[in-house]
């Protein structure tokens, strides 16, 4: 992006690469994606902030699910720049602590921001006949998923986490699973100081309300937030938790914030094997997406 804006500005417009759009513009992955991999089922690209890649594995669910596509590959990817991560500074949404071990650590007391991360991450979805045909291995089943909008700022969340709560809430009732069913819950608290309160309040009105303590905690203690493809990452940890066993702890987190109160943190990674996992995404203009996923038992 920045070889061809310079180009663009450098000459003042005499000079523009030929494929400078197709190579800036949102839709640049799934472009590049689908002529490369000669792919001719549906291919569509998400621009939703953080919940992007979290949206786009539910509408390849529900496509599966209605028969039109076999199997989706979902990818999110984020290259780290300057530019696209310095302007969260602006928003004071940016750790300044220059210790790894503490930098990022959601739902902590002291928490001062988000740090950021780039790369990218694909999942495979596909039928499950197709998949016992071929002999592919499956990590989990995603069994349904649902989404809301704060409606509240184009930028902050709901102080009160009620469009998350309301996206969890359509999750769990699309996947007919209840509250006390919920194993594990991968947060999408980012480590900053007002979003992980409006989470902690969501999970509060969807669990400790209910009297459900599933354990919780957000991975982005160990990665940092990888922004719009957190949802893709974060979504394939929770499917090797539910195959390995395993249920990730609430690393850095050394004093958990009073709003959090009545919510199960484990300080450490634990040999419990979930059978039932939700996943949570929240992104800019308060838009929220849930995944509920499940040990797979053919």
């Amino acid at each position: 992006m920045r070889y061809h804006l310079n180009l663009l500005h450098e000459s003042k417009g005499s000079r523009v690469a030929p494929m400078g759009i197709v190579s800036v513009i949102a839709g640049t992955l799934n472009f590049n994606l689908a002529a490369h991999l000669g792919i001719h089922g549906a291919v569509a690209g998400f621009s939703s902030a953080c919940a992007s890649t979290t949206q786009a594995l539910g509408y390849a669910y529900d496509e599966i699910r209605l028969s039109r596509q076999r199997r989706m590959l979902v990818v999110g990817g984020e290259d780290l720049t300057f530019e696209s991560l310095f302007p969260f500074n602006g928003m004071r949404a940016l750790s300044r602590n220059s210790d790894p071990a503490r930098a990022s650590r959601p739902f902590d007391r002291d928490r001062d921001g988000f740090v950021g991360t780039g790369g990218a991450v694909a999942l495979w979805l596909e039928e499950a006949e197709t998949a016992r045909r071929r002999g592919a291995p499956v990590y989990a089943e995603i069994l349904g998923w649902g989404q809301s909008a704060d409606g509240v700022s184009v930028a902050g969340s709901d102080p009160d986490g009620r469009g998350l709560a309301m996206a969890m809430q359509r999750a769990l009732a699309a996947a007919s699973v209840s509250p006390g069913e919920v194993d594990y819950v991968n947060a999408h608290a980012t480590s900053t100081p007002a979003g992980d309160v409006s989470e902690a309040r969501a999970l509060q009105t969807v669990f400790t309300a209910a009297g459900a303590r599933p354990f919780i905690s957000s991975t982005k203690a160990l990665t940092g937030h990888g922004l719009s493809f957190s949802g893709v990452m974060e979504t394939a940890f929770c499917a090797v938790s539910i195959a390995q066993g395993f249920i990730p702890g609430a690393a850095n987190l050394e004093n958990p914030d009073p709003a959090c109160a009545g919510l199960n943190l484990p300080r450490a990674t634990l040999a419990t094997a979930p059978r039932t996992v939700l996943k949570n995404s929240s992104g800019f203009g308060g838009t929220n997406v849930c995944l509920v996923l499940r040990r797979w038992e053919p």
